[in-house]
């Protein structure tokens, strides 16, 4: 786990956040907004042996074609592969909305980082639980 300050972009931590989860699973691809384009962590994915699916800003890379992008409407430009893979990234995007308005993370009137890091690991585990019910009954929504 790495503590910083709220106010610090956290795109500076992407790559030691992305090699400290490699070492506990074996990525196949590194999913990303365009935030987090930038050489170093598409190298690192490489070195890692993971695709980085990232889209290219619009003034990244002008007028090289077989990029990722996204356009102001969030569709997707580019390879097929990479477009069907970035369309995966919503399923973790509709997790931390749930977390932060169903499970009042972003809210939250706890002090200190033990206790909100345990109420965190508390919503998640109802998610898993709710998750796992809903496939055992046959009630996915």
């Amino acid at each position: 786990m790495i503590l910083v300050s709220a106010n610090e972009n956290e795109k500076k931590h992407s790559v030691n956040l992305f090699k400290k989860a490699s070492e506990y699973v074996r990525p196949r691809k590194l999913l990303a907004d365009s935030q987090y384009s930038a050489a170093n962590l598409r190298e690192t994915a490489l070195e890692i042996g993971a695709t980085p699916i990232i889209p290219y800003p619009k003034n990244q890379l002008v007028g090289v074609k077989g990029i990722l992008r996204v356009d102001r409407k969030f569709r997707s430009h580019g390879p097929a592969n990479f477009k069907t893979a970035y369309k995966k990234r919503t399923a973790i995007e509709r997790v931390f909305s749930r977390l932060k308005n169903l499970a009042s993370l972003s809210q939250h009137s706890l002090r200190g980082l033990s206790k909100v890091t345990f109420h965190a690991q508390l919503c998640i585990i109802i998610m898993l639980f709710t998750a796992e019910a809903a496939l055992n009954t046959n009630k996915l929504s």
